[in-house]
């Protein structure tokens, strides 16, 4: 069984989303803090600029519902690939000829066509992500084009416990990116950009969650404003946040 079928196995046998969805809402301060709603709505905005009259690509697309988005902020066209079809089963009812398609497909082989924009939430990981970027950039990316991903990191002391206590909430071939990784990405992709998502809110959302019932509160609204400064002014520590959004950006010709 190759990786493509395990992680389809995982969602569509395991009940791996639900067991994910339930991680999520147990530490929905982790979550769902001020920092990772910021990140939120950076992530929105940066795929907003980027989509606007273009071809787009969603790599895991799950349910639809990030395509759905992409459509609604002004892509000319969005398609949605993924391996599982539980999944693509909820997001077909959504599709729009010629506009919305959904399509089931192992992202680390070949995608036909050229797309301007590349995108996913939390897909990389579970993929052998170098040659699956190589390829998209150099072969499925449109000159001028740009990839977004949500991705998880690896190196904080407390994302390897989540990922040793959570353990079920995961597939098989699951690995958080580490600070190497993102040193390769460094060197292979001039156009590559990270933002980090919870370093300290990581911590203090952990025990937060034992005197406040809601996530939006003081301790982690504080702790919202020191991680964006953190990352906006110590960029050697970004790759030991617990998230990132990472950004590639392709150049466009030079005569353009």
């Amino acid at each position: 069984m190759d990786r493509a079928q395990r992680e389809r196995q995982a969602y569509d046998e395991d009940a791996l989303w639900e067991r994910s969805h339930r991680a999520h809402m147990r530490f929905r301060h982790v979550f769902e803090c001020p920092n990772t709603r910021r990140a939120d709505r950076r992530y929105h905005d940066l795929l907003r600029d980027a989509l606007a009259g273009r071809r787009a690509l969603e790599l895991g697309c799950g349910d639809g519902r990030l395509c759905r988005a992409a459509l609604a902020l002004g892509a000319r066209y969005v398609l949605g690939a993924d391996v599982s079809e539980t999944q693509l089963a909820q997001a077909r009812p959504h599709a729009v000829p010629g506009q919305l398609e959904f399509v089931a497909q192992d992202v680390s082989q070949p995608v036909a066509g050229r797309f301007d924009v590349i995108f996913g939430n939390a897909v990389l990981h579970h993929l052998d992500y170098r040659p699956v970027l190589e390829r998209l950039y150099e072969e499925t990316l449109s000159p001028g084009g740009i990839m977004l991903f949500r991705e998880p990191l690896g190196a904080n002391v407390f994302v390897r416990l989540w990922w040793r206590v959570g353990a079920d909430a995961h597939s098989p071939d699951e690995r958080p990116f580490y600070p190497d990784d993102i040193q390769w990405l460094r060197r292979r992709f001039p156009g590559f950009r990270l933002y980090g998502v919870n370093y300290l809110s990581l911590p203090a959302a952990l025990m937060s969650s034992l005197v406040w019932p809601s996530p939006d509160n003081l301790a982690l609204r504080w702790c919202d404003r020191a991680d964006d400064w953190l990352d906006a002014h110590c960029p050697w520590l970004t790759p030991r946040f617990r998230h990132s959004i990472m950004i590639i950006a392709k150049p466009a010709p030079a005569d353009s």
